[in-house]
């Protein structure tokens, strides 16, 4: 069997202006940039930009990016934000338990809304899916059976040498809930996955994942993307609590919550890409 190939970790940076880390592997730069949450000015330029209200905390200044020859993939705040719904109907179905906090927020943005429908997704639910900035030849990704995410070589233990897990952005929808928007990455031997993660609670309604992984076995000449959405009632995850456990903290556990939810996805799509050889 064939040694891997050397590799070259990255780490660059400073925390005030931004820590990146990396890795060159296969002929793939793969890095992670961390940096403080964006300040009231960028803040008022997201809101100027998008027409919303944004997330109580945005990093819009982190992102990830995978880079082979001509082809460059990479995921950011901006980019998510841009994909919000800010349909006056976008939360027809959706109602949180208590109103008080949110009306106090459409009062403060001069907005008069009933029962908490607002003229923008305020759990700021994305379809977003990364951006790919450039591919060989103009190339976009293209419905497909295969090839898939490697479960099984994911699962096998070998060696990591690459992690880290970034934010995008967050928001505890006024105490009735969460909304967050993370990047996780893994390098191994034999392949690399970037897993990004809405995770969205609205206590006493609704508990919604939308996963995105692109994935790639080195030797390959793809780049697989998965895109699976499900959901389902607060109260049916709430009853799979452990009995007689009172702690609720598992109900913002994003892994726990990803296993509890139903097999049956809401929205599931596989795409590849024909990347450089």
């Amino acid at each position: 069997m064939d040694s891997p190939a050397p590799f070259k970790l990255i780490n660059e940076g400073d925390a005030r202006n931004g820590l990146f880390k990396g890795i060159v592997y296969n002929g793939w730069t793969i890095t992670s940039k961390k940096a403080p949450i964006c300040n009231s000015v960028e803040m008022d330029n997201i809101q100027k930009n998008f027409g919303i209200p944004p997330p109580e905390m945005v990093f819009g200044n982190n992102h990830v990016t995978i880079k082979k020859g001509e082809t460059e993939y990479i995921w950011n705040a901006y980019d998510a934000l841009s994909l919000i719904d800010t349909s006056s109907n976008s939360n027809e179905c959706i109602r949180v338990a208590y109103a008080k906090e949110w009306t106090q927020k459409s009062t403060a943005n001069h907005t008069d809304i009933k029962n908490i429908i607002k003229p923008y997704d305020w759990t700021y639910s994305t379809v977003y899916k990364g951006t790919l900035v450039s591919s060989k030849d103009g190339r976009t990704f293209e419905a497909a059976e295969d090839p898939y995410v490697d479960i099984q070589l994911l699962m096998k233990p070998d060696p990591i040498y690459l992690y880290d897990e970034t934010i995008l952005y967050e928001d505890e929808l006024a105490d009735n809930g969460t909304a967050i928007l993370s990047i996780r990455l893994r390098v191994m031997p034999l392949c690399f996955l970037v897993l990004q993660r809405f995770f969205l609670r609205v206590d006493d309604v609704l508990f919604r994942i939308r996963d995105t992984r692109l994935y790639h076995e080195f030797g390959s000449k793809y780049l697989v993307r998965e895109y699976t959405s499900k959901e389902d009632h607060f109260n049916n995850i709430r009853k799979r609590l452990p009995v007689g456990k009172t702690d609720l903290s598992l109900l913002n556990d994003p892994n726990w919550v990803s296993q509890m939810l139903p097999k049956e996805l809401t929205m599931f799509c596989r795409e590849r890409l024909l990347i450089d050889a």
